[in-house]
């Protein structure tokens, strides 16, 4: 059962009773799900602090259900602090929950933002095979560690996805969690260190390891920011904690000490059954020895083992791609799906966005090394993998050399050209021309020809290293796009691309081009674009952006979903970036 209020605008009106009771004695899974795409405000005193609110005592529930009996959260009013009278979703799931069995439910999933509910009764969970939780404040982590070390015997699926907090928040969360035993020692370690070693127990000496938890059964693990080594005592989360037979899906994504932890595994000898890996790790200023040795650490654990079905990268650079490719094609008889990311620190202090660093346009690949492989793709590792689905973080201009070995092909159906969103303003479009685009409209605005309004000194291909003046046919071209689209018109260098991808010199097999940030969804959605094939038509392909969607749109997601979604760089929550 998932609980999702509609419209997203009215949470407070969500029913906390739901289906009669003989209708829930058959549920096992609940969920709730506010949406990740909607505005930030979620909660109803966002834009009403205590305020008038229509309706209110029609939609209210029971009083001693509500914050203002309770009197244990609070809000904002004219500068001062009062009782905020109950928060929507979490209040409603507080009555939902008491109506189940004990034990009733196997899957728990919930995604939090900015909710501090803390005291939800989670004790009836004991019988969970899936768990998942999002975005928690550190005022959850007492009870996302009790869930799992109930849970852990026969959990199959677990889910974590903690966030990047600045230093300041970190201390503030690290205080709500409370730990009578030794106040002043606990104040000085990071709420996400106590959750681990709350969660894993790492409490004790190497001697008490038969109190560590462990998970027999476990199938799918995915960790965000979750740490895998207790700074503080020293200790560390090993494979023996899993059972590596059972584990099909890993994912550890900005997770601390995940080197020991794959070194571990390695060292287990125990033969590995993984069907998809995503290993991102990317700080800023990663000395360059340190990056060739994680790197390493990756490429070896991929030849650990054979049968990976898809395979997520993200890592620091400058790195040698096409060397690093040699190990992955070590699984060419299983591999199909294949994200490569890699990122670089942004010499740009001045910029905002510059501290979470930027892509790698060229991968790594030095100009001989393309030359090399576009004048013998059998030099590019790629060329022993049949892969459908590949994910880039590269300029168009530089992926025909490095896709030319699918042309002979017949297995790549979607390409992801990922330009991470917070990377992809509008001036620096991989896919879109604004600057030619707002010329256009100024020149439709204020009646004047389109040739006129291009003739001007700033050069109008964002892309370029140099000033481009666009000739009376590119001009043709742009508007055209714009008129049968809906969208601005294309950079030249993805147009030339993507004519290339879809001619008959091209990849036959490709289908669909997807261009932009999809980590996320909707969130980078104004430079995001479908690039489809169109067969009989004039045109070779015809671009939807995200914001129009459609059947295309839902297609590739249903299908690709993981493989598009992964790797992102900023929080779930925005509010936290």
């Amino acid at each position: 059962m998932t609980i999702q209020p509609y419209p997203e605008s009215e949470r407070h009106c969500i029913s906390p009773y739901g289906p009669s009771q003989p209708c829930l004695q058959y549920t096992r899974e609940l969920r709730f799900d506010p949406g990740v795409d909607a505005d930030p405000k979620r909660c109803i005193h966002a834009s009403d602090w205590l305020g008038y609110m229509g309706n209110w005592t029609e939609k209210v529930p029971l009083h001693q259900y509500t914050w203002e009996a309770r009197g244990d959260s609070f809000g904002l009013e004219g500068g001062k602090l009062l009782r905020v009278k109950f928060e929507c979703l979490a209040q409603r799931a507080v009555i939902l929950l008491n109506r189940f069995k004990d034990g009733q439910l196997e899957s728990f999933s919930r995604f939090n933002r900015w909710s501090r509910t803390a005291d939800i009764d989670l004790s009836a969970f004991h019988n969970l095979r899936r768990l998942i939780w999002k975005a928690p404040m550190g005022c959850h982590f007492d009870n996302i560690a009790s869930l799992v070390k109930a849970n852990a015997r026969q959990l199959e699926e677990l889910e974590l996805e903690l966030q990047g907090w600045s230093q300041d928040r970190e201390s503030r969360e690290s205080t709500v969690i409370h730990h009578e035993d030794n106040p002043e020692v606990w104040d000085k370690i990071p709420a996400s260190t106590m959750l681990a070693r709350q969660m894993f127990g790492l409490q004790g000496a190497a001697s008490e390891a038969a109190e560590r938890t462990c998970f027999p059964n476990l199938r799918s693990l995915k960790f965000t920011r979750v740490p895998l080594r207790d700074e503080n005592t020293g200790i560390q989360v090993t494979a023996s904690s899993i059972n590596l037979n059972a584990l099909r899906h890993l994912s550890l994504r900005m997770c601390a000490y995940w080197m020991p932890f794959l070194s571990s595994i390695m060292e287990s000898q125990t033969p590995l059954q993984l069907k998809t890996l995503e290993i991102l790790d990317f700080y800023l200023d990663t000395p360059h020895e340190t990056a060739k040795s994680k790197a390493a650490i990756i490429t070896e654990f991929i030849d650990f083992f054979k049968g990976l079905e898809e395979l997520t990268v993200s890592i620091c650079g400058p790195t040698s791609s096409l060397q690093f490719w040699v190990h992955v094609a070590g699984h060419v008889a299983s591999l199909k799906r294949f994200v490569y990311h890699q990122r670089i620190t942004d010499q740009d202090e001045e910029l905002l966005n510059s501290r979470l660093g930027r892509d790698s346009s060229d991968l790594g690949i030095l100009s001989e090394d393309r030359n090399c492989i576009r004048k013998d793709p059998s030099q590019n590792p790629l060329s022993r993998l049949n892969l459908e689905f590949i994910g880039l973080t590269c300029a168009p201009k530089y992926l025909k050399d490095i896709l030319l070995p699918f042309v002979a092909k017949r297995s790549l159906k979607v390409l992801h050209i990922r330009h991470t969103g917070m990377n992809s303003g509008p001036s620096a479009s991989w896919v879109f021309n604004h600057a030619l685009e707002l010329k256009i409209t100024e020149g439709e605005n204020e009646g004047v020809p389109i040739d006129d309004t291009t003739k001007t000194s700033n050069s109008l291909n964002d892309d370029a290293e140099e000033d481009v003046y666009l000739s009376l046919e590119e001009l043709a071209t742009a508007v055209r796009e714009r008129r049968e689209w809906k969208t601005p018109p294309l950079q030249q260098s993805f147009r030339e691309f993507a004519n290339w991808a879809f001619g008959s010199n091209g990849i036959k097999s490709l289908g669909y081009i997807v261009a932009g940030d999809l980590s996320h969804w909707n969130r980078y959605s104004a430079n995001n674009a479908l690039i489809c094939r169109v067969v009989g038509g004039e045109r070779r392909y015809r671009v939807i952006s995200q914001e129009r969607g459609g059947p295309e749109w839902r297609d590739v997601k249903s299908r690709y979903g993981s493989a598009l979604e992964a790797c992102p760089v900023e929080n779930i929550v925005p509010e936290y970036n």
